[in-house]
């Protein structure tokens, strides 16, 4: 599929959680819709990572359609903060990401974090022991990730 791929954070309110949003969102602007990592329980509120990937005004009407229907949308970017001052660059994070988001220099011994590669699994979250790593930004994931 050619056009724009967009990578996005929803969170879904517990009265939209059973609804086949996504499926209409497919069908009905045909797009694809990669789910990367979610969380989602009936009766709660239900997190995504996922990948939009269609024709510009496809991918944006699917957006409009996710964001009328209750669900909150933010670029990956914002589900997590690392704090550098509290970083000792211990590199509890980086052992545990399963993506390589958290990476450690071998010239200065730093830990770096690639927010396009982070799936906001919240692993990093509970690993890291000083709390550098908090859920951040758009609406901030449980201590458990997504």
């Amino acid at each position: 599929m050619s056009g724009v791929t967009k990578t996005v954070l929803l969170e879904f309110p517990p009265d939209q959680v059973g609804k086949p949003l996504v499926s209409r969102a497919v069908r009905g602007f045909e797009v694809e819709i990669n789910i990367l990592h979610a969380r989602i329980s009936p009766s709660e509120v239900g997190r995504m990572l996922a990948v939009v990937e269609g024709e510009e005004p496809e991918v944006e009407g699917t957006l409009d359609f996710l964001s009328s229907s209750g669900v909150r949308i933010a670029p990956p970017g914002e589900g997590l903060a690392l704090d550098e001052e509290l970083c000792t660059h211990c590199g509890a994070c980086a052992g545990l990401c399963p993506t390589g988001a958290f990476t450690v220099s071998r010239e200065d011994w730093k830990v770096a974090l690639d927010m396009t590669r982070c799936i906001a699994c919240g692993i990093c979250v509970e690993a890291c022991p000083y709390g550098a790593v908090t859920p951040g930004g758009a609406f901030g994931f449980t201590e458990a990730g997504l």
